[in-house]
C-alpha cells in the first residue's frame, strides 16, 4: 500500500511541501477524532465544519483555501487506495479569495540564461563612434545588475527603483531591501557572480550616469537620458522597464513580464526552503501571500475551476 507521503511525492512536490501538506492533513484528522469520525467516512459536512473551524481560529481565506486544496489531495489518495469512492472536497471553494496571479514558471536554467546572455557592448564595438553608444553601454551595465537582483534575490521593479547606495553592501556580500506598504524589509545574500558587476556599477557606471544628472541622484539606479542630454535627478522612478522587458523577450521566448520572473523565483525557493523562510526572502508581510505560490508547484491544485458550494 502506498503511503500518503509517497503519493504526494509522486505528484512532483518537494520535501518541504510534502512536510507542509502532511502536517495540515494531520490537523484535519485530529479534528475528526474529536467526534470519533473516521477519515474514510468524512463527508462534505465535515470538510465544511473544518473550514469553519479554521475561520474561527482567525485563518485568512487564502490560507483556508490552500488547506482545502490539501484535503482534496488527501481524499484523492484515499480513492486511489480503494478506501473511499468519492472526494467530498472536490466541488468546494472558498469564497472571496484574492488569488495570486500565476504565470508559467521559468526554469532556473532559463532564468540564469537571461542574466548570462544579456551582453554589454565592449569599448571596441563597431558602433562605439555613434553619439548614443556611451549611454547605451552604461544602460546595459546597469540593467544587467538589475536582472541579477531579480533572478537571485527576487526583487520587484518598485524595490529596484528605491534602492540607495547604502543598501548595497559589497564588503559583506548583502543587499538590504527596505520595507514598504506592500512588502516587508529583508537582507539578502548576493551571489558571487553578481559581485563584480555590482562593484563596477557602484564604483564606475553609476558615477558616469551621475554626469548626466543636473542634480545628484540619491538612488542606486539612475536612468539613462537621451543621447548627451541631462535629466533632473536621474529620473525616479526609472523609465527603463518597457525597453528592458522587450530586450529580455528576445533572450527568453517564454518571458512574459517581470512579475513572472519573481513568481518563478519564489516557486523555486519553495522547493528547497520552508514557508517561513520563503516568506522572509520574498518580503511577504503575511505567510498566506507565500502560500499562494504553492499552487504553482502542482497543476492539480486548480482552485478557480471549482464552481460549486462556495464557502463563506
Amino acid at each position: 500500500m502506498t503511503t500518503y507521503k509517497d503519493y504526494l511525492f509522486s505528484l512532483g512536490l518537494s520535501s518541504s511541501t510534502v512536510k507542509h501538506y502532511y502536517k495540515h492533513t494531520l490537523d484535519f484528522l485530529a479534528w475528526l477524532d474529536k467526534d470519533n469520525t473516521e477519515a474514510e467516512a468524512a463527508t462534505a459536512k465535515e470538510v465544511l465544519g473544518f473550514m469553519n473551524h479554521l475561520k474561527q481560529k482567525g485563518l485568512e481565506n487564502l490560507t483556508r483555501s490552500v488547506q482545502l486544496g490539501l484535503l482534496k489531495h488527501f481524499f484523492d489518495y484515499q480513492i486511489a487506495q480503494g478506501l473511499r469512492k468519492d472526494n467530498p472536497a472536490k466541488h468546494l471553494k472558498i469564497r472571496g479569495v484574492k488569488r495570486v496571479t500565476l504565470y508559467p514558471t521559468l526554469s532556473k536554467k532559463e532564468l540564469e540564461a537571461i542574466y548570462h546572455n544579456y551582453t554589454i557592448p565592449a569599448d571596441e564595438d563597431p558602433r562605439a563612434n555613434r553619439n548614443w553608444f556611451k549611454t547605451y553601454q552604461l544602460s546595459r551595465q546597469r540593467n544587467k545588475t538589475i536582472l541579477g537582483l531579480m533572478i537571485w534575490q527576487g526583487i520587484t521593479t518598485p524595490e529596484a527603483n528605491k534602492l540607495t547606495p547604502h543598501d548595497v553592501n559589497l564588503k559583506d556580500g548583502t543587499i538590504y531591501i527596505a520595507g514598504s506598504r506592500k512588502g516587508a524589509e529583508r537582507t539578502m545574500e548576493l551571489k558571487p557572480q553578481q559581485i563584480i558587476g555590482l562593484m563596477e556599477y557602484q564604483l564606475k557606471t553609476r558615477n558616469e550616469l551621475q554626469k548626466y544628472c543636473s542634480n545628484p541622484s540619491e538612488y542606486f539606479y539612475i536612468a539613462t537620458p537621451p543621447s548627451g542630454q541631462k535629466t533632473a535627478t536621474g529620473q525616479y522612478p526609472l523609465n527603463i522597464w518597457k525597453r528592458l522587458s522587450d530586450e529580455v523577450s528576445k533572450l527568453c521566448p517564454r518571458f512574459i513580464n517581470f512579475k513572472q520572473v519573481r513568481s518563478s523565483v519564489i516557486t523555486h525557493w519553495l522547493a528547497v526552503h520552508n514557508l517561513r523562510q520563503v516568506q522572509y526572502m520574498a518580503g511577504h508581510k503575511y505567510v498566506s501571500s507565500t502560500e499562494g505560490y504553492l499552487v504553482n508547484q502542482v497543476e492539480d491544485l486548480q482552485f478557480d475551476i471549482d464552481q460549486y458550494h462556495p464557502i463563506g
